[in-house]
């Protein structure tokens, strides 16, 4: 997490203490296993050391919606820390390593850094900017829009979070189901639409990894206007 942050604002050595005392436990999940279910109680966070989670809805018909991805360096659900229960459930979409903490595990970092306090609201707020888009995405745009757009959207996302994954040559471990549930499509839907955007030379596959091609062509074809980039001349110095 210390390395995904001092990305966006530069970090003092007790900023990045307080950020290691968040990561100090451990735990190990497997492939599909619930984290958090929806309704239950709101007591924990968690810092993404290693994998990828989605959280998502399920209606009473048992259809998904899948609403965020996470990443390693994400703090898992940090946008429903007012909360009291969970609004969604969370799933592990790998085996995934977490490092637990509980709410009141910030209260040192609101206390003492205004700054690291303002660069963790930011973050939310740019997860927030990056859900509205693609919300946006799915309301407006095409299939092969919108699925331009997820390879696009978890391309910056990866560039910002992993530094061993190059923008554009990364690994996607969703399902057909997954891609579907976060974009409003069916399976069939999205695996033609995969085939034609790699048939039209815009990305190349090899199993669940991805190369873009063409990234202008792809951000001009779904106006895609990178990752939200992050004010910090309001932070406090301190």
């Amino acid at each position: 997490m210390v390395a995904k942050l001092g990305r966006f604002a530069a970090l003092s050595e007790a900023d990045e203490l307080m950020l290691a005392a968040l990561e100090k436990e451990e735990r190990e999940y497997r492939k599909d296993e619930i984290v958090i279910r929806s309704g239950g109680s709101v007591t924990e966070l968690y810092v993404v050391k290693s994998g990828w989670l989605a959280s998502y809805s399920l209606l009473d018909d048992g259809r998904r919606q899948i609403l965020r991805l996470f990443y390693p360096g994400d703090i898992v659900d940090l946008s429903e820390i007012a909360l009291v229960v969970s609004r969604h459930d969370i799933k592990c979409l790998t085996a995934t390593v977490l490092c637990p903490f509980p709410k009141a595990g910030l209260e040192p970092v609101f206390t003492h850094s205004p700054r690291l306090t303002a660069l963790l609201f930011s973050m939310t707020v740019r997860e927030n900017a990056t859900l509205l888009d693609r919300i946006r995405a799915i309301g407006r745009f095409s299939a092969y829009e919108r699925v331009c757009y997820l390879i696009l959207e978890i391309a910056f996302r990866l560039d910002a979070t992993d530094e061993n994954s190059a923008s554009r040559d990364f690994r996607v471990p969703l399902t057909q189901s997954d891609i579907a549930d976060l974009l409003g499509l069916t399976n069939v839907y999205v695996s033609k639409t995969m085939s034609r955007i790699e048939n039209d030379g815009l990305i190349s596959r090899d199993g669940n990894r991805i190369r873009i091609l063409k990234l202008r062509t792809m951000a001009e074809l779904c106006n895609f206007n990178g990752d939200p980039h992050i004010d910090s001349s309001w932070f406090p110095v301190k």
